[in-house]
């Protein structure tokens, strides 16, 4: 789509936002206001800011529907493209080429405002070259807050709503604050806020972060004076409050708290609160930086959150006491393999099985040999170390020495939703059967739909075609929808199947999560047989766009589909 924007004055967008603790709970105005309203202010106050599409049509009404469409469970990347290019044209500071999701837009613009690329399998973020100099430069009051928040937000990515403050002491004044404020209105706050205000005020800061749980999804907590709307909103007024102080000459102190809007689906209805302290991020050590967000991304991933509302949940409770009782540290190797995904071109036609072998071939031996597996490398070479078989007593002619060596082993998960028939199902088996034999290996196996099948060992090595078939036969089915998550996390879950070269076989009929989550390092994707070749490309493409924030080099994982 090509969007065309007259008598815009190009804007800004501030996170805060000033949603009321009373009444019903509508944020609906407070995301016209603060996402919608700024991109639509006329740089002539004579006429209207006027935004088209290609054709002409108006879609100066349809904004916040546009936002809002990227902002679900999943991924809609029509939207997201049209966002980006909108953000694109009305903001100062926006890539609208930018491969994270519209829901970081708030990163983007910070990084964009400070010439920081967006990261990718060749830009790291990460402690040492980010978060801590940031911290560094804020605290000495060199740097600029934003700084800091892009540092955090291009490291970790947490799906959460966060606040800084520049030390312990300057959350101890927000806490005297808060107790004025709230005084003010105790008559009317329900008794178990007044109990969970009361913990909050016990709360220190004296660590890198302290990390809370409001809600459970986003229907909860939402009372009139809730804790979860109180607090958030008395963050919000603090931090306005504290820069129209600075603003206004009144204060000779510096700002010392602001708003790290990381997600925007969280910034207006936020599950979890994360405060962050500066200081000690500036004087903690890499290791310790990364551990503790590393710990923050766990919890948030975690799909088992108690919210109490008599007391305060803490959101990495529960990571912490395991971490303490395991006596380990959490820790994450980030990594991704390089990739130029932007470039790669699909296939005209469907791969041979040539084409899929290679390409298996190709990544078993890029990942390298391991201690033990089911695909068993042997190698016969000649030397005169070892006698003749035939000849032992003749010292001219050379033996042969046969080595082992193993390549990883190779996990297939076959997609069996609805959508893939049995005359694909069946046309899938038979073409890996064919790779396996080729390769002479045994393969692990799993189908799976919204449901994933028992796992089962394939034992392919010197067997016939029709035996091989036979035990597939064997193996349960599943039917259903299509859930790819659940083969992510099935995998992630042990650290043997996260050696294995595991290899999907689908239509690309799911769309990925919203949220930033953990792709399986060496889980590749292959083409269902037996399906329209066109149907196939537009689906993949619509995945692998979808799954930009989640794995940059997704296209490089396609197997057979690309040149």
């Amino acid at each position: 789509m090509t969007i065309t924007v007259t008598n815009q004055k190009p804007a800004v967008l501030d996170a805060l936002h000033a949603i009321s603790c009373t009444g019903d709970y509508d944020p609906m105005p407070a995301i016209q206001q603060t996402l919608v309203d700024p991109l639509l202010e006329p740089l002539s106050p004579n006429a209207p800011a006027a935004i088209t599409d290609g054709s002409g049509h108006d879609l100066t009404g349809g904004i916040r529907d546009l936002v809002m469409r990227c902002l679900g469970d999943t991924v809609d990347t029509s939207a997201e493209k049209t966002v980006k290019e909108l953000l694109g044209q009305t903001l100062v500071h926006f890539d609208q080429n930018t491969t994270l999701p519209v829901g970081e837009l708030f990163a983007v613009q910070a990084g964009n405002k400070h010439g920081l690329p967006a990261p990718s399998p060749n830009v790291l973020y990460h402690a040492n070259n980010a978060v801590i100099p940031a911290a560094k430069e804020l605290l000495a009051g060199i740097g600029e807050p934003s700084q800091f928040f892009v540092a955090l937000a291009y490291a970790y990515h947490p799906d959460t709503l966060g606040f800084w403050f520049q030390s312990s002491a300057a959350f101890d004044g927000f806490k005297i604050w808060l107790t004025q404020q709230v005084q003010t209105m105790a008559p009317a706050l329900p008794p178990e806020t007044v109990r969970l205000l009361n913990d909050f005020a016990g709360l220190s800061l004296k660590g890198l972060t302290e990390s809370l749980l409001l809600r459970k999804d986003d229907t909860d907590g939402n009372d009139e004076f809730s804790f979860a709307r109180l607090l958030v909103h008395m963050l919000m007024s603090y931090v306005k409050h504290q820069q129209s102080q600075a603003a206004s000459g009144h204060s000779a102190i510096p700002v010392d708290v602001g708003a790290l809007p990381f997600s925007v689906d969280e910034l207006f209805c936020p599950r979890s609160l994360v405060l962050v302290n500066v200081e000690a991020h500036a004087r903690a050590t890499a290791a310790t930086v990364t551990g503790e967000w590393n710990l923050i991304n766990q919890s948030l991933a975690s799909p088992v959150k108690v919210i109490s509302h008599t007391a305060l949940s803490k959101l990495t409770s529960l990571p912490r006491a395991a971490a303490r009782a395991a006596a380990m540290v959490a820790g994450q190797q980030h990594g991704q393999p390089g990739s130029r995904s932007a470039v790669v071109k699909f296939r005209k036609q469907p791969p041979s099985r040539i084409d899929l072998l290679k390409d298996i071939t190709r990544v078993l031996k890029r990942m390298g040999k391991v201690n033990r597996s089911q695909n068993v490398f042997r190698t016969t070479k000649a030397t005169f170390l070892k006698a003749n078989r035939r000849n032992p007593d003749d010292f001219n002619k050379p033996g042969r020495i046969t080595s082992v060596s193993y390549m990883p082993d190779l996990h297939v998960y076959i997609d069996t939703s609805g959508s893939i028939s049995e005359e694909n199902y069946q046309e899938a088996v038979l073409m890996l059967i064919r790779i396996a034999k080729k390769l002479n290996v045994n393969l692990y196996f799993n189908s799976f739909s919204h449901l994933l099948s028992q796992e089962t060992l394939l034992r392919v090595e010197n067997k016939s075609m029709r035996q091989i078939w036979k035990e597939f036969r064997k193996v349960p089915k599943v039917g259903g929808g299509t859930e790819f998550k659940q083969v992510w996390d099935y995998i992630n879950s042990s650290s043997v199947r996260k050696r294995r070269l595991s290899l999907m076989i689908t239509d690309f009929e799911w769309p990925p999560p919203a949220a930033r989550v953990d792709h399986p390092a060496n889980l590749y994707y292959a083409p269902c047989s037996g399906m329209d070749w066109d149907y196939m490309i537009r689906s993949a493409e619509t995945y692998a766009d979808s799954m930009q924030h989640i794995d940059p080099s997704i296209r490089q994982k396609l197997l057979g589909m690309i040149i």
